[in-house]
């Protein structure tokens, strides 16, 4: 069977069953209520929705590999797992902040320590760094947890994080096919099918993916990124181009809030989006513009990986360039309409 063909069936296979899933925990009343300021939501709203594309994804990915995919794809699988519990118990029950941190960074070492890790790069062509086994752990672990944590940050707005998750899984799908890594592509191919059934409920506002959907996303794209980049060194900056939309809002949002000495985990209103909200605009507005953005993140990191050489540094470089444009942009005016910078209690 041709390997397109056989990509297509996992989107599929893991998208149909999603959607029944993610129907089946809707009946479980797992509510996230309008209990903080921060939320935007007026009633409460059935949530933990990752539970069920997270194990679509995972079956889709069983079945089509017989039930014996490989070591780095299983390790992948099981850390989603384990970040997806640990979302559901939040979800359910409320972890402490910083119980939840030391939880995720163990499964983020579990990880790196089971070899998902990248312990050589190769930014541009002649540069390589060999960060050996102790360098590459501690860089993928802060990958790891960086993104996880930025991937939920931004699940504030219906289809908005979830929905970038599922573009980003297609271009890393693509480039790890273009590596020869088809257990990856399989993988990404399925977290992107199962977040398209979920989002049939979430666009509307009837389902939440919860930290059990966003932690498990945020989790697995990075470990599918290290496993590629392990595969690729001088793919570095591939994943970094496809997840930009999280990185530069989250990472610029901190360093705004550093600057104006305000708390950097105090509950907050400040991303780009939030801004975006307080506006006005509503919330498939907001998404829509962030999935374009997606998209233009994941064509451009698809097209740099065929085109090699310098290209991924450029195209790094370019697209984080005007990131920051449109991020300051945004963030000037939600200061000067009065939107920006007031802490939640």
């Amino acid at each position: 069977m041709l390997e397109p063909l056989l990509l297509l069936i996992s989107f599929l296979l893991a998208a149909v069953p999603s959607i029944a899933a993610c129907r089946v925990v809707m009946a479980l009343r797992v509510l996230d209520g309008p209990t903080e300021p921060r939320k935007t939501q007026v009633v409460a709203v059935p949530t933990a929705g990752g539970v069920g594309f997270g194990l679509a994804a995972i079956f889709a990915v069983q079945w089509l590999s017989e039930w014996r995919p490989d070591f780095d794809v299983l390790a992948i699988e099981a850390g989603g797992v384990g970040a997806l519990m640990i979302g559901f118990y939040d979800d359910r029950f409320h972890l402490a902040a910083l119980v939840k941190l030391v939880l995720l960074v163990a499964v983020c070492a579990g990880l790196t320590a089971f070899g998902i890790r990248a312990d050589a790069i190769e930014p541009w062509p002649g540069a390589n760094l060999d960060l050996g086994v102790l360098g590459g752990a501690a860089g993928s672990l802060l990958w790891l947890l960086v993104l996880a944590n930025a991937v939920n940050f931004m699940d504030g707005a219906n289809g908005l994080s979830m929905g970038m998750a599922a573009i980003a899984a297609v271009g890393l799908c693509i480039c790890s096919a273009l590596a020869g890594e088809f257990g990856l592509a399989l993988m990404a191919a399925a977290l992107s099918g199962a977040l398209a059934g979920f989002l049939v409920w979430n666009i509307p506002g009837r389902l939440f993916a919860g930290d059990a959907g966003a932690l498990f996303s945020g989790v697995t794209l990075g470990a599918i990124s290290l496993a590629l980049v392990s595969a690729r060194p001088d793919w570095v900056l591939i994943p970094a181009i496809a997840m930009l939309p999280w990185l530069t809002d989250v990472l610029l949002t901190l360093i705004w809030r550093a600057r104006h000495r305000k708390p950097l985990f105090s509950a907050h209103r400040d991303h780009s989006y939030q801004i975006a909200l307080k506006a006005g605009m509503k919330h498939w507005q907001v998404s829509l513009v962030h999935a374009v953005w997606a998209l233009n993140a994941a064509i451009v990191a698809v097209v740099a990986s065929m085109v090699g050489g310098y290209m991924p540094v450029i195209a790094f470089l370019a697209l984080l360039g005007i990131s920051i444009w449109i991020h300051q942009r945004v963030r000037r005016e939600g200061e000067r309409a009065g939107l920006v910078g007031a802490d939640i209690a």
